[in-house]
């Protein structure tokens, strides 16, 4: 019984440990399958096609939790990935469209309803123009019916959105209040599931919020990105908000100077009013006077050129620069002006413009004269001046020279707007000048009057105007530039120091420098940046000494242009580009290169174009279509010469009425787009003249290696061809063993026949253009060669024994006879050589000598002891 007993149980042990070890290979075979399609990406895979398994299967249960830690790391990474090229879609959009809050807010909200997979939204930006009335007001909004975007005024802490302005926080909402909002389609209209409301927050400043609402839940990931995002859309609106700001500041600022002139323009004129007595008047004429050639010296410090003229065209005072542009003449008060115009029409055109401004009319222009043979280009301003009974006296002309904007307009409009409004405010001050009757009395009030607008004119600029002396000490300055002192808190009197303006150090230093410079007689400009209470401003300013009457500098005078608002503009830009600026360094070191590529091919072409037509030939391309591209002047004039005119895109086959002719000529181009160069000869009849052309072909290749054209190169040989015939047809006439030539009236050859090439042993082409002498041999005596001339010039036949060298150095002799030709004027314009080969050297000198001793001529060197 002890046996049977162990026997059963080592059985169903056995079968047990099959059991299992069958169960832990297909648990194995599983978990294998299980891996390899994680591997292949399926995330979704199920473990044995169910994830309920056993807790004591260890390796299922990790398996299972290493699958789904996996599917939640790539999520995470899918959302990562959408968050962050979200942010930089958005970063282009705010970048392009931020000088409009209107179009910029419209942009955003649909790009982003779309980018989040919403259905609707609303883009609400804080109205704080006025500070007791601020608002939420919508700019923009996507999906929404036609009452809901009537309604485009929240007030602060009113509803769901107004209260996040106040919480500073967003707000997701999945139960939505009763009629708060219902999304429309073409199917009808639902609340919707879930409302995102989201604060435009910048450093604890709310600018708005954006309000999105849909369907669908709104996951976690997408409530950060949009929170991300709505930091990037406040500094963008409150950047687009600033410069609103700031322009409106400036028109304010602009128009309360505007009131403050009209003020002190009456309280000068109640000031006028006062007497003095006759001493006083001298002192105070004394004192004015000097006040004058110091501001005299301000206005000749300046580049624009001042006049003023009477009505009988006399300048009655003028600046230095206006004087200095006509140096060549000594222009002084009572210099006749129409002097200085060269034609009479010029004269009487200006004359007109004068009678104009005599007639009470202020107005600009821009002008061309020439001075000392340059072209120079002037911004005119023309207004009278008139006496205190309100007659026109005078004409005031300010000229600005605008030749470098003329010829760059584009770089310099600000510059030009400015100048116009300066001397718009110019032209009313010279209004002010006035005279007295009694002598004394005019006098004065001339040269006060001329004081007024000296300080007008400097008042009127909007520049910072001011002047120092030796001791960089205050002496005046204009309101511009007292009134930007004192917004940073610096109060401005006369024998102020400027040096004060600047920390002790380096930077106080580097001021005195610059006006020490101007103090030794220097004008330059420069652009610096001043510190005051904490407070940093931008100038770029002309520094120019200031002459008394013996030519000595006793101060310096300063023109400064504020560009701090430009600057700060630049910052905040550089600030919000700040994470595109690599990517720009490189686009722009692109463009550089290529602009140096594109001026390099530019300068090719040019060159290649200066080139071809240089060339005496003909020569053109054509497309696929026989359609022309390109051709050089000596192509173009020969064809419009014959009455065709040309332009790109003229089909050449059309030179060829004949059909036959046109299926030749295309064959032609054929062989070239097949890739073949190659020489022909061609005939072109027009209007009854027949032209022949040596023509070569040649195709022209892309980068790749293609045929994409072919170009043309004809040679005009028509005159060639006639000469040849006439020298058969002569041939023909006195015997191939005549040698003949022909020659122009400079002994040019134009024309020789076989028979002379074959003798001195030149081809046609070596010998067609070149001179009659190439076949001078040096034993011949020059004299002869005198004879020659002069008996050609009288018109006379020559004939003579000469000796002529072939082109291999050997000699031959002819027996010449050479006739003139003349034309219908009996003018001679060119001679023909007949000449008869003499093979026998010893009759050649025979001959040659008799004819030297009929001459007169050295005898042969052959034939001297």
């Amino acid at each position: 019984m002890k046996i049977l007993s162990y026997a059963l149980i080592k059985k169903n042990y056995l079968n047990n440990l099959n059991q299992r070890i069958t169960s832990g290979q297909q648990e194995v075979a599983g978990a294998t399958r299980f891996v390899k399609e994680i591997e292949q990406g399926n995330l979704e895979v199920q473990y044995n096609g169910d994830d309920k398994v056993d807790q004591e299967n260890l390796l299922a249960s990790s398996l299972i939790s290493m699958r789904d830690q996996m599917k939640r790391f790539s999520q995470e990474e899918r959302q990562r990935n959408w968050v962050t090229e979200g942010l930089a879609k958005f970063v282009d959009i705010l970048r392009s469209k931020n000088d409009d809050i209107k179009v910029l807010a419209e942009d955003i909200i649909s790009n982003l309803i779309k980018y989040m997979g919403a259905n609707q939204g609303a883009l609400y930006v804080i109205n704080d123009d006025q500070k007791d009335d601020e608002y939420l007001e919508m700019l923009a909004c996507y999906a929404y019916d036609r009452k809901k975007h009537l309604t485009q005024r929240i007030e602060i802490g009113e509803g769901v959105t107004g209260q996040v302005i106040l919480e500073k926080r967003t707000t997701y909402m999945t139960v939505i209040p009763k009629d708060f909002m219902r999304i429309t389609s073409g199917l009808g209209e639902a609340s919707p599931s879930a409302l995102l409301i989201v604060p435009l927050k910048i450093e604890e400043q709310v600018l708005g919020v954006i309000e999105i609402a849909s369907f669908t839940e709104i996951k976690r990931y997408k409530i950060d990105f949009a929170e991300k995002l709505a930091e990037s859309i406040a500094a963008t609106i409150l950047a687009v908000k600033t410069n609103d700001r700031t322009r409106k500041l400036l028109e304010e600022t602009q128009q309360q100077a505007e009131q403050m002139r009209s003020q002190e323009e009456e309280m000068r004129q109640n000031m006028e009013e006062l007497a003095a007595t006759q001493e006083e008047m001298h002192r105070v004429l004394t004192e004015v006077q000097g006040k004058e050639r110091y501001m005299i010296d301000l206005i000749d410090a300046s580049t624009d050129s001042i006049l003023t003229v009477d009505k009988n065209m006399l300048i009655i005072n003028s600046n230095t620069q206006f004087r200095s542009t006509y140096a060549g003449m000594e222009i002084d008060k009572g210099f006749d002006l129409t002097r200085i115009f060269s034609t009479p029409e010029e004269k009487e055109r200006y004359r007109a413009i004068y009678r104009r401004v005599f007639e009470g009319e202020s107005f600009d222009m821009t002008d061309h004269v020439r001075v000392n043979g340059m072209d120079m280009y002037y911004m005119l301003s023309y207004s009278p001046i008139r006496n205190d009974a309100g007659d026109v006296i005078a004409a005031a002309v300010f000229a600005k020279d605008v030749t470098q904007l003329t010829k760059a307009r584009n770089d310099a409009q600000h510059q030009s707007e400015e100048l116009k409004a300066q001397e718009e405010e110019l032209r009313q001050n010279m209004e002010e000048l006035s005279a007295t009757q009694e002598e004394m009395q005019r006098i004065l009030n001339e040269v006060q009057s001329q004081e007024r607008y000296l300080n007008e004119l400097l008042n009127a600029s909007t520049d910072s105007i001011y002047t120092l002396d030796k001791n960089l000490k205050l002496i005046s300055y204009n309101k511009a530039f007292g009134a930007a002192l004192e917004a940073m808190g610096v109060p401005l009197q006369k024998g102020f120091d400027m040096l004060s303006l600047f920390p002790e150090g380096a930077e106080r230093e580097k001021q005195r420098e610059m006006y020490v410079r101007a103090l030794k007689g220097e004008t330059f400009e420069i652009t610096t940046d001043y510190t005051t209470n904490g407070v940093t401003s931008y100038h770029t300013s002309i520094n120019a000494p200031l002459y008394n009457d013996a030519g000595e500098i006793f101060a310096l005078a300063s023109y400064s242009h504020e560009v701090t608002q430009q600057v700060e503009l630049q910052r905040k830009t550089d600030a919000l580009l700040e994470e595109a600026q690599n990517r720009a360094e490189e686009m722009k070191a692109q463009e550089e290169e290529l602009h140096r590529i594109l001026t390099e091919v530019q300068d090719n072409e040019r060159y290649l174009n200066e080139l071809l037509n240089a060339a005496t030939d003909s020569i053109y391309t054509l497309d696929k279509n026989f359609r022309l591209i390109s051709y050089n002047r000596v192509f173009g004039g020969s064809l419009e010469s014959m009455g065709i005119p040309l332009k790109k895109g003229f089909e050449i086959l059309s030179l060829f009425p004949d059909k036959e002719e046109q299926d030749k000529q295309q064959a032609l181009y054929a062989r070239a787009l097949k890739g073949e160069s190659f020489e022909e000869v061609s005939t072109y009849t027009s209007n009854g003249v027949t032209s022949y052309y040596a023509n070569s072909f040649a195709p022209l290749r892309n980068e790749a290696g293609e045929v994409f054209a072919i170009a043309g190169f004809a040679k005009d040989i028509t005159e060639r061809i006639n000469l040849q015939k006439q020298a058969a047809q002569r041939e023909s006439v006195l015997g191939l063993t005549t040698i003949l030539s022909e020659a122009d009236e400079r002994g040019v050859i134009t024309l020789v026949n076989d028979k002379l090439c074959e003798v001195s042993k030149y081809t046609r082409e070596e010998l067609i253009g070149k001179p009659h002498s190439i076949f001078r041999h040096p034993d011949m005596p020059k004299e002869l060669f005198k004879v020659f001339w002069q008996t050609i010039k009288a018109g006379q036949v020559f004939k003579a024994i000469i000796k002529n060298r072939a082109k291999d150095g050997t000699h031959y002799w002819v027996d010449a006879t050479i006739v003139p030709v003349k034309d219908e004027a009996g003018k001679i314009v060119q001679y023909i050589g007949a000449r008869y080969h003499i093979t026998e050297d010893a009759l050649a000198l025979t001959l040659y000598n008799k004819q030297a001793e009929a001459l007169k001529l050295p005898f042969h060197p052959a034939t001297q002891p």
